[in-house]
């Protein structure tokens, strides 16, 4: 019998250490201060790379991540840092790194701001240490009462009541420094919001409050329904009673003057015509006392002389008539049927509706209007004298707004309810949260990119009905015959453009998803009664050869975050943006 013999073999292999090193960085600290130190190891075979740590003073070491944190010392120290093989014990390696001597903590300086908040609302505290030699400038904070985060120092308390916020120095927490926060009732800062046929019947996205009005220092007020509110203007317009279709009383409210004691009026300029009317005095009820919340109320401007806020009076008759200068710029729409609204209430970017263009220069653009003599002349104004942001010159919740809408069916729906509230980052309900910040230009323009084109003269726009864009050269979106502002497009189309931060600001971009569809449908949809559309477009011409994407009540529907409108200047509490901004 043959047999087959097979041979086998076996092997091993061992791993061998032949080097540790070390490194720290940084390599000079002070008390409290940490670097964070690296081990390399080298070897023959399956060595191990793992080390363990040691320090010979001056502060300690974190035996496996290498994080060294310095102590105190008297003088300045040089510290042996060491990695030990985990794997082979008697090979190590070393490095050195200086512990300074701490300085000596003197101080502490506290301040909060705002230090008068109300219940929800945000005060910053920040801290100045004072001292000598290499001290530590870092602190923790604490609070009497409410909350208060011990890093960054943001305060708030949902009760009212005055609170102390320390500071501890982290050096020496013998050494404090000390400030007040007085914390007031919350105000109410919701207004509600309703989309509907608005008073003549037949608006499509219409965003509506109501708002109060009153003679400055009385009780003289009118409440009046249906103000359009209005993302893309700035400041209150009332339509008045001797105006056709007008519902607000002028009687008894102050006119604005100039030096010379003439009575103002402005042209307002508007897409869809021009508003003629008096400049007017008033405070400004936009909330009202809620659940034990006081209302907030504009009463005054800075910089102003006499009490109230302006606004303007559409149709006033108190004024000569409109002057050519004004008729000519755009159909005049001082009445019910051009405004379609009682009046509009402009929560814009800025804080004037004019600003340093119509305070001076060479010649008076044809915005405000002095009248004497039965007549009326375009006239420089200073800044507390035009038209102003209402919610800037609110006592607190005054730097900006977020709008929110909830979603809406796919073809529309007959009425709507939304809230407006007032402040940005002021309080619970008003938080940016996970929002985007889109910085805009000095005016209120940022870059919305569509069919590969950019346009850098767009903005966010609740007083405009639908999606205002151009479309040429894009498949599908032809303009509807017999009605050329919106488009008609056979088949729902789902679109995507990208809006970015105006050019040299924060940058931040993102893709946004939208639907247009026919509009001559969606007006005939539930018998012609739905008059409001998530879904509505139509053609936008550029602005002074600047191409432009206006971002219109269609686009509120639905965003989560809701959409807030950023006042120029003004910070948000918190955070590092300030206004203007659009953020969604």
């Amino acid at each position: 019998m043959a047999m087959a013999c097979g041979g086998g073999g076996s092997s091993s292999s061992t791993s061998t250490i032949t080097l540790v090193s070390a490194s720290c960085s940084p390599t000079g600290i002070t008390s409290g201060q940490t670097s964070q130190c690296t081990g390399s190891v080298s070897g023959t075979g399956d060595f191990s790379s793992t080390v363990t740590w040691s320090a010979s003073s001056g502060g300690t070491i974190d035996a496996t991540s290498g994080v060294f944190t310095a102590g105190n010392v008297p003088f300045t120290t040089q510290v042996t840092i060491t990695a030990t093989s985990t794997q082979d014990t008697t090979k190590s390696g070393s490095t050195t790194l200086t512990v300074g001597a701490a300085g000596t903590v003197t101080g502490v300086t506290t301040t909060c701001s705002p230090t008068a908040i109300q219940t929800g609302q945000l005060a910053s505290c920040s801290a100045t240490v004072q001292g000598t030699g290499n001290f530590s400038p870092n602190v923790d904070f604490s609070a009497s009462g409410g909350s208060i985060n011990p890093i960054t120092g943001l305060f708030s308390s949902a009760n009212s009541g005055t609170y102390t916020i320390t500071a501890i120095s982290q050096q020496n927490q013998s050494v404090t420094g000390t400030a007040t926060v007085t914390v007031a009732d919350g105000a109410n800062n919701q207004l509600s919001i309703v989309v509907d046929s608005g008073p003549t019947g037949n608006y499509t996205n219409g965003a509506f409050v109501t708002v109060t009005v009153c003679v400055p220092g009385t009780s003289n007020c009118q409440t009046i329904d249906h103000v359009l509110v209005d993302t893309g203007s700035v400041g209150l317009r009332l339509l008045a009673q001797g105006a056709p279709g007008g519902e607000f009383n002028p009687a008894g409210f102050p006119l604005q003057v100039d030096s010379s004691g003439n009575p103002l009026a402005q042209c307002g300029q508007f897409l869809f015509g021009v508003t003629w009317g008096s400049v007017s005095l008033a405070n400004i009820e936009l909330t009202q006392p809620n659940n034990g919340q006081a209302g907030e109320t504009a009463s005054s401007v800075p910089g102003a002389t006499v009490a109230g806020v302006p606004i303007q009076i559409i149709g006033d008759s108190r004024v000569p008539p409109i002057p050519s200068s004004c008729s000519s710029l755009g159909v005049d729409a001082s009445n019910l049927n051009g405004l379609m609204a009682y009046g509009v209430l402009g929560v814009g970017t800025y804080q004037q509706d004019c600003g340093s263009g119509c305070a001076s220069g060479t010649s008076a653009p044809t915005v405000y209007y002095a009248c004497a003599s039965g007549s009326c002349a375009p006239a420089f104004v200073g800044l507390p004298q035009q038209i102003t942001n209402p919610v800037w010159v609110l006592p607190a919740d005054n730097n900006g707004v977020l709008i929110q809408l909830p979603s809406i069916p796919s073809g529309g729906t007959t009425t709507v309810t939304g809230n407006m509230y007032l402040g940005i980052g002021t309080q619970i309900n008003n938080s940016l949260g996970s929002a985007t910040v889109f910085n805009t230009d000095a005016n209120a323009y940022f870059n919305t990119t569509f069919n590969g084109i950019n346009n850098a003269c767009s903005y966010i726009d609740s007083g405009s009905n639908a999606y205002f864009f151009p479309s040429s050269g894009y498949p599908g979106l032809q303009t509807c015959s017999g009605n050329t502002s919106f488009y008609c497009p056979a088949n729902l189309l789902t679109l995507t453009a990208q809006t970015q931060s105006a050019t040299n600001t924060n940058g931040n971009s993102a893709n946004v998803s939208f639907n247009v569809g026919n509009a001559n449908t969606l007006f005939m949809n539930n018998n012609g009664n739905n008059f409001a559309f998530s879904e509505l477009g139509g053609r936008n011409p550029p602005i002074n050869g600047c191409g432009s994407f206006a971002w219109g009540l269609s686009f509120f529907y639905g965003k989560a975050n809701g959409v807030f409108t950023g006042i120029e200047q003004m910070p948000v509490t918190g955070t590092s943006y300030t206004g203007p901004f659009w953020a969604f």
